[in-house]
């Protein structure tokens, strides 16, 4: 695979990217360029991105999330356990629930079914498929549905049927900081803070946890932005990391991908019907039971990527680090405990 190819693919992911932005599409940055690389991909020859184009965008939204945080908003961290496990338990229902309907209507195999529901990154799942038995292909063109209803649907359906509620102040606090204040900083404050967020993401790789790049990167920033006020990451570059998580998922979907989708309509209805409904619910539980807004609640049972929820809050007007680190915890769980739990209750419908 040459430069060349890379750089082209690039070139019409960003310009879709673009496109769908100017448009104020939610998470238009991101859709574009997915669709950008894979019709790129289809019209003239697969191109695989490098891994740390993925790195990339993990960092910088940690970095992005961490700058957000003052003071005040850490305080909101000790809330956060309540609401986790609400999120958990909810999707753990989601996935048993959706699972065992596509099995039985579906010539999908239990295991399959069960790992094409799950609620993890689109990415990490394939691969977990792969080391079970499942069938990795499937289970990829599954939770590339999920996410284009974690990043595209549920979002829009947020912004249309969910009216921008105020937020407390220790989470309006964070918008200060977020990148609308950006021009009153000069360039060493953003300098310093990328450099923070790109160490921390480091070691979060080097440990090869889940989720650990982006979490580390995160932390790291978070610590950062407490002991030196100044600490930024600008909008512009926001959507950088947006353009690379939409590229380095749309390369992977081809034609091959996209010819499957015809005897996966079903399960993939059955899918998007349970998360909706099932988000939904578990977005009312947090907005009732956890002094959540509405469309904080939403975004905070929404199963997209963790990166992914970062950077689309911003775009919904949200800005709250309970939000974020609902999702990190979300994944770290799903993909370390949801895996072994399904499998042994695939064994069980077999």
């Amino acid at each position: 695979m040459s430069g060349t190819d890379i750089l082209l693919s690039l070139i019409a992911a960003v310009a879709c990217g673009l496109l769908l932005d100017r448009l104020r599409v939610p998470a238009g940055m991101m859709i574009g360029a997915l669709l950008g690389a894979s019709v790129y991909g289809m019209a003239f020859g697969r191109v695989m991105l490098p891994g740390e184009f993925k790195t990339v965008a993990q960092i910088i939204a940690g970095a992005y999330i961490g700058a957000t945080v003052t003071r005040n908003e850490a305080k909101q961290m000790r809330f956060v356990i309540k609401p986790a496990i609400t999120v958990i338990i909810g999707l753990m229902l989601i996935n048993l629930i959706a699972g065992t309907l596509i099995t039985f209507s579906s010539t999908l195999s239990p295991l399959t079914a069960m790992l094409g529901a799950m609620p993890g990154g689109m990415s990490e799942m394939p691969m977990i498929a792969a080391d079970m038995g499942g069938d990795p292909a499937v289970v990829m063109i599954m939770q590339f549905a999920r996410f284009l209803m974690g990043i595209a649907l549920f979002p829009m359906l947020i912004k249309r049927l969910i009216p921008h509620e105020r937020q407390t102040e220790t989470m309006t606090g964070a918008r200060a900081t977020a990148g609308t204040a950006v021009p009153k900083h000069n360039l060493l404050p953003t300098v310093l803070t990328l450099g923070v967020a790109v160490v921390c993401g480091l070691i979060g790789k080097w440990l090869d946890v889940p989720a650990g790049t982006m979490a580390l990167a995160m932390l790291g920033t978070m610590i950062f932005k407490l002991l030196y006020e100044p600490a930024v990451v600008p909008t512009s570059i926001r959507k950088v990391a947006q353009c690379l998580s939409g590229a380095y998922v749309g390369v992977g979907i081809g034609l091959a991908e996209l010819a499957t989708f015809g005897r996966l309509a079903l399960p993939i209805f059955i899918l998007i019907a349970s998360y909706l409904v099932g988000c939904y619910a578990i977005g009312r539980m947090l907005h009732r039971c956890c002094s959540f807004t509405m469309r904080e609640a939403m975004l905070g049972a929404t199963p997209a990527g963790a990166s992914d929820m970062a950077l689309i809050s911003a775009d919904l007007g949200v800005h709250s680090m309970r939000v974020m680190v609902l999702q990190v915890i979300r994944l770290i769980t799903v993909i370390t405990l949801f895996p072994t739990i399904f499998s042994l209750f695939s064994k069980l419908l077999s």
